[in-house]
């Protein structure tokens, strides 16, 4: 197996996916996911995988898979979904986006420790603040410490407690990232 470079070494290229992306983007996810086939409670799995799976074949222009990428494929991948998006729940039901959101959230584990998630993050965090969005929501479970600690190392704040919600949803930790912001849209003192 090939050493992989850091993230921020020219090998790394981050861009906006394409449709011929889908596949390896699907693998990525559910190799990165994978992980968490025993950690999450029986009754929770059978859901989790039904929304990944639906996330993974939606395709509109309310979402978009963002991704990085060394000359052998595609090592990380995110979902930013824009406001207004429409995508099913865990639970089944059909919900519609107040707020952006950075959804399935994947790295390889041969890429794993290399900074690929916190860009990808960040690049969720640029692109909702250059919708003119107040904030950022990503949706973890308990089971994803790697995720929650990332979460929190890059100022998001919890929003809701797993437990807050009833059924598959009870599981869902919420965390929000308050958006500040670009400096040329910042209002001047004194105008």
């Amino acid at each position: 197996m090939s050493q992989l470079p850091s993230p921020s070494s020219p090998h790394f290229h981050y861009r906006l996916a394409t449709a011929s992306d889908w596949g390896q983007i699907a693998a990525v996810t559910q190799e990165a996911y994978a992980q968490y086939e025993l950690e999450i409670m029986e009754d929770c799995r059978a859901s989790f995988q039904q929304g990944m799976r639906s996330v993974l074949a939606t395709n509109t222009s309310d979402m978009e898979w963002w991704v990085a990428e060394t000359d052998h494929g595609i090592s990380g991948a995110v979902l930013f979904c824009h406001p207004g998006a429409t995508l099913q729940a865990l639970d089944g039901s059909t919900v519609t986006l107040a707020l952006p959101e950075a959804r399935l959230l994947s790295v390889s584990p041969q890429a794993r420790g290399l900074g690929l998630g916190r860009t990808l993050m960040q690049i969720c965090i640029e692109r909702a603040r250059d919708i003119g969005a107040q904030a950022l929501v990503v949706r973890t479970m308990p089971e994803m410490g790697a995720a929650n600690r990332l979460c929190q190392q890059m100022g998001f704040v919890k929003r809701t407690e797993a437990g807050a919600r009833s059924g598959p949803l009870e599981r869902l930790v919420d965390y929000v990232y308050a958006i500040e912001p670009k400096e040329a849209d910042a209002p001047q003192p004194g105008l």
